[in-house]
């Protein structure tokens, strides 16, 4: 359209000159912005986004099972347009997931060979979960496979209060790769057995039913199946050619050390902060060798329970986990009643029993008034350290201090000549916050 021919229209339609005015340019705003889209489409998009023949050129990343058979004509849009998603918009969420996969892939694999399942089904963790055993979903669904509570526990994975096995990388591999066995037998077809992991056997079995073809790409073209379904299968196949191939894409990842532990029997309503320090390990080592311990702790009602700790350090959480002490610290609050509370209001807010808060305060009911100050018992912080550990052949035990007012962890490093981050490790602290009374352990080998 040129100034003319809106010119033209201007004099056929009788519109003002003011509105013709905008109207062009309105034009040239849309004219440039298209361009400026172009432009960066073609600059900025790494790989090849822009390549019309990305499967045939990528055939070797994709899975045989899947590439075998004619593939619908708009797949290659669909898988340019994930990879584009994963490596622009959502480029530092991929990256923890490639930098995760380091630690979870070898395990994936070394199950799904034992269960002769095709070796890149392993990175649908990837597409679930992004390989997080903590993940959780709107849906109720967990852990690296995201398995719901009704399919979890039909394959062995055990959900109470304490555990949740879901969030066990192995034990949820395990029935993951029953879970697609089962599909593939049901199915017949990796592509079916894939689209049913993510909506339903049932769902996958009645749109075959409803459309009489076991054809997925033809299944794609209805609107039975729901958007993420249908996207399923590209979004892996575009995370299968990145990740096997990411400086291609601008991805240059230090991949976390595959998982090495060996598991120590330890008494059940065990600390997970008490099995770090006997380890000499940090607290979020052992908690996400855990994971599947909800309350970072071990179940109180078993007699011992098998902890994950990092490889050659059973030996010492053995030898040392009866020595842990723990002093547990508390700091007063005080609340002024304010007009329509109640002491279980009050209570509630503060996550303190209503009998520990009567008690605290010297109630005998529930009586209270306007303008009240109550003292409210908060937890603040469990400080756990080793006693009489020795720690060399020496016969040298370790250091104990005990923080004064004024005291900070920096300068307590510097008193004593030892690394801060030592400091921490040794004395299971997540932040430099400690409070007057804490014990503190050090160890002489600094």
């Amino acid at each position: 359209m040129t100034l003319i021919a809106i010119l033209a229209i201007k004099k056929a339609m009788q519109i003002s000159k003011t509105t013709i005015i905008g109207l062009f340019y309105i034009w040239i705003s849309f004219g440039l912005i298209t361009q400026v889209l172009a432009f960066e489409q073609k600059i900025f998009l790494p790989g090849d986004y822009n390549d019309e023949n990305l499967i045939e050129e990528n055939l070797e990343l994709l899975p045989e099972e899947i590439v075998s058979e004619e593939l619908p004509p708009n797949l290659n849009d669909q898988i340019n347009y994930f990879i584009y998603y994963f490596s622009v918009k959502k480029r530092k969420t991929f990256e923890n997931w490639l930098r995760r996969s380091g630690r979870y892939l070898p395990l994936i694999r070394n199950i799904f060979s034992r269960y002769d399942l095709p070796e890149d089904l392993a990175y649908l963790a990837m597409i679930e979960s992004g390989f997080n055993p903590f993940a959780y979903s709107r849906a109720g669904a967990c852990g690296i496979w995201q398995f719901m509570r009704g399919t979890a526990r039909k394959y062995g994975l055990k959900i109470n209060y304490w555990i949740d096995e879901r969030r066990d990388p192995e034990k949820a591999t395990e029935a993951a790769a029953l879970y697609l066995s089962d599909l593939y037998g049901i199915f017949g077809d990796w592509r079916l057995a894939c689209a049913a992991y993510n909506a339903g056997e049932g769902k996958i079995t009645r749109a075959i039913l409803r459309y009489r073809t076991r054809d997925y790409w033809k299944l794609c073209r209805y609107r039975y199946l729901r958007r993420e379904t249908k996207n399923y299968l590209p979004k892996w196949l575009a995370a299968l050619v990145i990740a096997k191939n990411p400086e291609k894409y601008g991805f240059f990842v230090k991949y976390d050390p595959p998982l090495d532990y060996e598991t120590v029997e330890v008494p059940g309503g065990t600390d997970l902060r008490v099995v770090a320090l006997a380890a000499g390990v940090d607290y979020k080592t052992i908690k996400t060798l855990n994971a599947e311990l909800r309350r970072a702790k071990t179940p109180p009602y078993m007699a011992s329970y098998p902890v994950k700790v990092p490889f050659g350090t059973a030996e010492m959480v053995e030898k040392y986990l009866s020595q842990v002490k723990f002093v547990y610290h508390r700091k007063r609050l005080y609340h002024r009643v304010r007009k329509g509370e109640t002491l279980l209001r009050i209570a509630s807010y503060y996550k303190v029993p209503l009998k520990v808060l009567k008690r605290m305060n010297g109630l005998e009911g529930n009586l209270i008034r306007v303008g009240q100050t109550l003292v409210i018992p908060y937890p603040e912080q469990v400080s756990f350290y080793v006693a009489e550990l020795k720690v060399s052949q020496t016969g040298l035990k370790a250091t104990y201090y005990k923080v004064k007012k004024g005291d900070t962890l920096w300068k307590i490093s510097q008193k004593f000549g030892v690394p801060l981050q030592k400091l921490k490790v040794w004395n299971n602290l997540s932040s430099n916050r400690i409070l007057p009374g804490q014990v503190l352990v050090l160890w002489p080998e600094a």
